[in-house]
């Protein structure tokens, strides 16, 4: 521990109030101006907006505090921040696991006796987290938990095991419960020693403009990451000639921007409280070979790997000889953490995968470090090393160990070995499909990043030549206002299609592959989430395991063929935490008679989970909602009204053709009502893909003449099936409205096209304006202005969950006043008696 001269700024003496107060004003003017980029460009979520203003203020108190009352003030706070980001009760639930992990390993026991009730507590946590229905606590506990202590626990146990003078309790609980924690499942290893060796290790002030400067750093990386994850990144599907596989391989790599730059939110933040912890990522683009990639990148895991398995292993295997301890200490570090990385799974997500392409990447990885270290332990080139290299043999090398680590990154994140050697297949071929360098990507990008380097720069520069004494601060004060300047509309407007890249960093969304993962994983339980840096593996890491699809529940069956799924009758049961009833009809609806009751006014509701209503309970499904409001309103002079749910989740436009025709004809409507969405067309290219590419026969000539055209077949990879069809796939919508209009008209009903929005994203106007055109020259009675039934409340509001983006009980309330009153202003059309209505 310091002196309080070293933390107030100078270490030698006391600095004078009028240098602390300007020193003050000056990092509150930063931090204050970062909140406002943070805020403004939506960064990480809106937890770590709120934890990032409390952690700014809270710095406000802490600055001014005696340095004794600080670490007890920073304990205070970082527990305020797990409430605050939280809740109360998951806060207390973890704060309490953790104080009881914590005392274990201060038991006054032999050691021995002391880890075997760690593991044995470990083995009572491991078997909750695959039964997460037993755990006490929610769910969202978990992610958070294991980001405090599945490794810094480990590290935490050396230190007590091996340091001769172990830290306070105050230490232990700041060391744990850290301030940005609650908003990072992926945080970096801090070192127990190191984090308490360099807490006030050096000037606060120096520490204090460090930590504003890495909180630069990772903000900007931040953008940088989603620049290159909404407008550069390619499914493997898309990668068609060699250009085109460039593209891929580099932004794929370059997606690590958003691991690198939460570590540098999170150290920079630990700063602002005097922890002068070391970097936690080093320029890893610009690494010259595999070994020092593995130094650069990660640095404190790497620490970590070197301190806990590393070392102990190499002076066990010494006596061997030294170049055979180095071979098997360092080939036992990449098999540790090969398990390690499943074993973090383990925790985030509740399973624990081993696959080929994993263990490919962590055992290429371990062969090429190796040989890269013994080479430099070869005292004839370590002395050639010394001499200066030739600035063309270094540009060689780092632009050569780059594109080997994106192939090698690409080998890690691809679904399987077979669907990695496709990708190459398919972008080595130059007689293939042409392709250019996708300039239109990267343009804006680079202009952005120009503009922001070559201000920051000019700034540094103009500092060293009139204000020295400030030149290490116009840099990052230089960063902070070129953010806020381009993060207004102004800026925006004026930096043409720069600013339109700018606008579209200003919020946190799935992009558009991840938005078709999404959809795809939960039509088709076909989702890839092994990429820590994307935010579809966040959506997906909180959500419980206790989170089925409806055929892996009683009220729903899996069927062979083109439906795929079916409702099972008379069933109730649980479903994403409300009650879901199906009638004896297999319908999830109240009991209704076949035959139409005289004097009813009878709709047919067609859709898919929205419409079946996933995670409402049984009375405030929309239909539900619908039908009491008409039986309130009575609209047409009916003496009964009726709305028949037919929905079932994953039912694609497609597949609604056979719900009508088979079942809801049945019932006599007198209007079928078809709940459409802005995604239809990419649904029925999607299901296309999928049938064709798993031998499903296609029933309708118009869906499999397209199909032939782009040349589908059942040995084309996941994804490449859809990007072929993608120019086919609003035909083939027109073509399906076409057969459902048709369809319901033969059987007597009005054909109403209904679009609904999805509390994922706003229905944007051109998508609203295509498909609804589509939906009219079928034949349809369209409504659109249902697309704004949530416009008045934020999206996050009428979501079942974080993870599930169908509509709550509200988002169903929103939806149903928003249908009924859009019948209502067409009565003429819907509400007809049964005589009026054209028939075909």
């Amino acid at each position: 521990m310091n002196t309080d001269a070293q933390a107030s700024g100078n270490p030698g003496a006391e600095s004078p109030l009028l240098a602390r107060v300007s020193g003050f004003a000056l990092l509150a003017l930063q931090l204050g101006l970062l909140g406002w980029a943070i805020q403004r460009f939506g960064i990480e979520n809106d937890g770590f907006q709120q934890l990032a203003w409390l952690s700014f203020a809270g710095f406000a108190v802490h600055f001014w505090l005696p340095l004794r009352a600080r670490l007890a003030f920073f304990v205070a706070l970082s527990l305020s921040g797990f409430v605050l980001v939280l809740g109360p009760t998951n806060a207390a639930w973890i704060v309490g696991l953790g104080l009881g992990l914590i005392g274990l390993c201060h038991l006054p026991v032999p050691w021995s006796l002391r880890i075997g009730l760690l593991l044995t507590a470990a083995a009572g946590l491991s078997w909750l987290r695959i039964q997460p229905l037993l755990a006490p606590w929610s769910a969202a506990v978990w992610p958070i938990f294991s980001a405090v202590f599945m490794f810094r626990l480990i590290a935490y146990v050396y230190d007590l095991r091996h340091d001769k003078k172990p830290g306070t309790l105050l230490q232990g609980l700041a060391y744990f419960f850290l301030l940005p924690n609650p908003s990072f499942p992926l945080f970096p290893v801090v070192d127990y020693a190191t984090f308490r060796k360099t807490y006030y290790a050096a000037p606060a002030s120096e520490i204090y403009q460090r930590g504003v400067h890495w909180i630069v750093r990772g903000v900007v990386q931040l953008l940088l990451y989603r620049a290159v994850y909404y407008h550069a990144t390619l499914e493997p599907g898309e990668v068609q000639g060699p250009f085109a596989l460039l593209q891929y391989l580099v932004s794929n790599f370059l997606l690590y921007l958003r691991v690198s730059g939460q570590f540098h939110l999170i150290v920079g933040m630990l700063h602002l409280f005097g922890f002068h912890l070391p970097e936690t990522n080093n320029n890893y683009a610009l690494s010259s070979s595999f070994t020092d990639f593995w130094r650069r990148i990660n640095i404190y895991w790497k620490d970590f790997m070197l301190k806990v398995f590393y070392y102990p292993a190499f002076f066990k295997l010494r006596k061997r000889g030294n170049k055979q301890a180095l071979v098997g200490a360092t080939l036992f570090v990449f098999a540790v953490t090969w398990f390690l990385h499943s074993y973090q799974w383990f925790w985030l997500r509740g399973s624990f995968p081993v696959t080929w392409q994993d263990g490919l990447f962590w055992g290429v990885l371990a062969g090429l470090v190796v040989h890269g270290t013994l080479r430099e332990a070869d005292p004839a080139r370590r002395k050639k090393k010394q001499q200066r290299e030739p600035l063309w043999r270094r540009v060689l090398s780092t632009a050569g160990t780059f594109l080997a680590i994106c192939v090698l990154w690409s080998l890690w994140t691809s679904e399987t070995p077979a669907a990695w050697l496709a990708l190459f297949r398919a972008g080595l071929d130059w007689n293939g499909t042409p392709s250019v360098p996708a300039f239109s990507a990267w343009a804006p990008i680079a202009a952005v990043a120009a503009v922001f380097a070559g201000g920051v720069w000019a700034a540094r520069a103009a500092s060293r030549r009139f204000v020295p004494r400030f030149s290490a601060l116009a840099g990052p004060f230089a960063a902070i206002v070129l953010l806020c300047a381009l993060g207004t509309a102004t800026a925006q407007a004026r930096l043409g299609s720069a600013g339109a890249v700018l606008r579209t960093l200003g919020q946190s969304h799935l992009s558009d592959d991840d938005a078709a993962r999404f959809e795809r994983g939960y039509y088709e339980e076909l989702i890839d989430m092994d990429r820590f840096n994307s935010p579809l593996w966040e959506l997906y890491m909180n959500k419980p395991a206790s989170w089925p699809v409806i055929h892996e529940t009683p009220a729903g069956r899996s069927v062979r063929g083109w439906m795929k799924v079916e409702l099972v009758p008379s069933v109730s049961l649980t479903y994403h935490g409300a009650t879901l009833t199906t009638n004896s009809f297999a319908m999830r609806d109240r009991e209704y008679t076949l035959a139409k009751p005289p004097g009813t006014f009878r709709a047919a509701l067609l859709g898919s989970s929205h419409v079946m209503g996933s995670g409402v309970d049984d009375a405030h499904t929309l239909d539900a909602l619908l039908e009491a409001r008409l039986a309130a309103e009575r609209p047409g002079g009916y003496e009964n009204y009726e709305v028949l749910n037919f929905g079932v989740e994953g039912y694609t436009p497609p597949q609604q053709i056979d719900v009508l025709r088979d079942r809801a004809l049945r019932f006599a409507p007198d209007v079928v009502i078809y709940v459409a969405h802005s995604i239809d067309g990419r649904q029925v290219r999607n299901h296309v893909a999928l049938a064709t590419r798993m031998g499903i026969e296609i029933p309708y000539a118009f869906l499999r003449e397209p199909v032939k055209r782009a040349g589908l077949t059942v040995d084309d990879e996941r994804g490449v099936g859809e990007k072929r069809l993608e120019p086919y796939a609003m035909e083939m919508l027109g073509n399906v409205y076409a057969e459902l209009v048709r369809t319901a008209r033969a059987g007597g009903a009005v054909p109403i096209w209904l679009l609904i929005p999805t509390p994922k994203e706003e229905v944007t106007e051109a998508v609203l304006d295509e498909t609804a055109k589509r939906a009219a020259r079928a034949g349809f009675v369209t409504i659109t202005e249902t697309a704004a039934a949530y416009a008045q409340l934020p999206l996050e509001d009428i979501r079942v969950a974080e993870w599930d983006y169908h509509p709550n009980a509200r988002g169903h309330a929103l939806l149903a006043d928003a249908m009924y009153e859009a019948l209502a202003a067409r009565a003429t059309e819907v509400f007809r008696a049964p005589q009026q209505r054209p028939q075909e």
